[in-house]
């Protein structure tokens, strides 16, 4: 393993077919990996599981891991980071297993990479972030599992009187469903099963917070890779940066898309500006697309000195075969500016929508009225 594949692959061991739920979790929960690879009776590699897919699934602790394998690729090179953050997001996985000659050594995950990517955030936590709603120290774990594995979150924030109590990490609800019984019986002890560990509550998982950002401040870069919980002013919790939504977020799927965008102006800004652009860009653009006959939608971002700052203004038209909605922003951070002059040309290509909905309903409405 190189340098660079040393800084970046968690050793994680494959498991085997054989294995139980109770031992991958284990596994996940002690290295902090967020997917563990798995391979067959002749050691090639048969697949992997991922945290998420086990908190989705309410299966026994002792089930093999064989019933949620599932045929991801595997990375054999490290060499264009950008390229494996796409693979994360394309396979809808959180890591990803790497493999040398054919055999899986270790496991690569978001937090991982986002590290190794070196991201620097000159954009405040509010733009990063995933909305979430906070629960209660009084919630059954179960509704922290189905929150992290329907979303996929790496913390889950709950909140007591709308402050912040501490968070839940989503490798102790994995462990704590599926090793606890285990444990127990072991020793003993009344092990109980699944739904009883679900129906506990949270307090008994619930850590203090060791990163809290708010909403107006920009997040560090151990931030996006820990995760860290989003703030208002008054302290109220209003989502979550996870690395892996993180991920989708600067490198959505849908970026494939077949629309005619044009975004200018960005070429000098950072990774992570440059990418919420042009993401929301593509969104509506898409968008667009979807409702009518988008001819080109183009976003154009200038930089003006003033002083000893930068003001920037953003341009956005959306050109259809039947009109132009173009709006403009001014904002000293490049990404609002943009970001609002987006918005505001989609308002008015939705707008107009509507009014001309209105208008054939109208006389949709009068014929109906007329004679025949």
């Amino acid at each position: 393993m190189g340098a660079a594949s040393r800084e970046l692959v968690v050793p994680v061991g494959p498991l085997k077919l054989d294995d139980s739920l109770s031992l991958v979790a284990e596994v996940m929960w002690r290295f902090e990996v967020p997917v563990v690879p798995v391979v067959d009776e002749k050691g090639a590699y048969a697949g992997s599981i991922s945290i998420f897919s086990l908190l989705r699934r309410r299966a026994p602790a002792s089930a093999k891991a064989r019933s949620l394998v599932e045929r991801v690729p595997a990375l054999e090179d490290l060499s264009d980071l950008v390229a494996v953050a796409r693979a994360f997001v394309k396979t809808g996985y959180p890591g990803l297993p790497f493999v040398e000659g054919g055999k899986p050594v270790g496991v690569v995950s978001a937090r991982r990479l986002i590290q190794a990517m070196g991201l620097k955030p000159r954009v405040p936590a509010g733009l990063l972030m995933h909305r979430v709603e906070p629960l209660s120290p009084d919630d059954p774990v179960e509704k922290a599992r189905k929150l992290a594995g329907d979303v996929g979150l790496r913390l889950v924030p709950v909140a007591q009187q709308g402050r912040l109590a501490g968070v839940v990490r989503v490798y102790d609800i994995a462990r704590y469903v599926y090793v606890t019984p285990i444990q127990r019986g072991t020793r003993g002890e009344v092990s109980g099963d699944v739904e009883y560990y679900l129906s506990r509550p949270l307090r008994d998982l619930v850590v203090e917070a060791q990163r809290v950002v708010e909403s107006g401040s920009v997040p560090t870069a151990l931030d996006l890779a820990e995760g860290c919980v989003v703030v208002g002013e008054r302290g109220e919790v209003l989502g979550v940066i996870s690395p892996y939504l993180l991920l989708r977020r600067l490198l959505p799927a849908v970026e494939e898309a077949a629309v005619p965008l044009r975004v200018e102006g960005v070429e000098e800004l950072d990774f992570i500006s440059q990418r919420l652009i042009y993401t929301r860009s593509l969104e509506v653009a898409k968008s667009v697309a979807e409702r009518a006959r988008l001819l080109e939608m183009s976003v154009v971002l200038k930089a003006r000195k003033r002083g000893g700052a930068t003001r920037y203004e953003a341009f956005a038209s959306i050109k259809l075969d039947v009109g132009v909605h173009a709006a403009k922003a001014e904002a000293w951070n490049p990404v609002e500016a943009a970001l609002e002059a987006v918005d505001a040309a989609y308002k008015r290509f939705a707008k107009a929508k509507e009014k001309a909905r209105e208008r054939r309903l109208s006389l949709e409405r009068l014929r109906r009225r007329l004679p025949i």
